[in-house]
């Protein structure tokens, strides 16, 4: 079980470098084209990935195939649109607040899945670093359109988490179903590859962004995400990865030069105190 925690906590690790990225990407680069990219990326090295693995007979039922799939493009598309609205620590503490929530609703919908105590308590805790993480970079970023791109951001992730726990209960090998999933999640987010100029998403520089994208938070990290997945609550799972912000918070700080003040490292300090307790479960 310390294996599955310990994979969750470093998918999430790798997610939090995802703003960061964009935010070094070239300018006027389309966010939606980014996220389109960044899926196409990842599910061909996914694909590479899968004809050197074992391959399982278990099939995935199309109900979530499709809901994951969903969930999964639609949360790359709002996501970096809110993080361009927003700013990246805004952007990211307030999606990845959302889904533990969110998802713990869904799983309960969805699989009958009921949170633990802890699970509870854990996100109680981490969410008051979450808020205290936000006010401490404050609001002269925020707009209405950013932020509800970032919610709907939260609850689309929470889909993909819940429908693709259940496809892993079925059976279905690991890098399989995140290789079907980010597949065909790439080609319902094909469109979007055109939206705004695609210029700066050719460029040496913008090249280099979605192969990041593609490879560690999208192909590595999923993988990571999906391992932990399978023998956690999906809503345990979500709380987990609040190592996001707080590693997108960091980078935002080491690499963007955004200011990382007291409240930020309380902020900080608090999740990673509420990831502790979880992780004892």
């Amino acid at each position: 079980m310390g294996k599955r925690y310990g994979a969750l906590i470093l998918a999430g690790v790798f997610f939090g470098t995802t703003g960061t990225a964009q935010a070094l990407g070239p300018k006027g680069i389309s966010p939606m084209a980014v996220g389109s990219a960044r899926l196409a990326c990842g599910a061909l090295l996914l694909w590479l990935f899968t004809r050197f693995t074992p391959k399982t007979k278990q099939k995935m039922a199309w109900r979530d195939l499709w809901l994951a799939a969903f969930g999964f493009a639609l949360y790359q598309l709002t996501f970096f649109s809110a993080v361009k609205s927003t700013g990246v620590s805004i952007g990211t503490v307030t999606a990845l607040g959302s889904a533990p929530a969110l998802t713990g609703v869904l799983a309960y919908l969805i699989n009958r899945e009921k949170p633990s105590r802890r699970w509870f308590v854990a996100t109680l805790i981490t969410t008051s670093g979450i808020i205290v993480l936000s006010n401490a970079k404050g609001f002269s970023q925020f707009n209405v359109i950013g932020f509800s791109l970032a919610i709907c951001a939260g609850a689309s992730y929470s889909l993909f988490a819940v429908t693709s726990k259940r496809a892993l209960a079925s059976g279905v090998g690991i890098p399989e179903a995140m290789s079907r999933i980010i597949a065909l999640a790439a080609l319902l987010a094909f469109p979007f590859l055109f939206v705004g100029d695609f210029h700066p998403l050719v460029s040496p520089k913008g090249l280099l962004v979605v192969l990041w994208l593609g490879l560690v938070p999208t192909a590595i990290a999923y993988i990571a995400y999906a391992y932990g997945l399978h023998g956690v609550r999906a809503s345990t799972a979500s709380t987990l990865i609040l190592a996001e912000p707080a590693t997108a918070t960091l980078l935002a700080a080491v690499v963007l030069s955004e200011t990382l003040n007291f409240k930020s490292g309380i902020g900080i300090a608090i999740i990673v105190a509420g990831l502790l307790y979880l992780s004892r479960e």
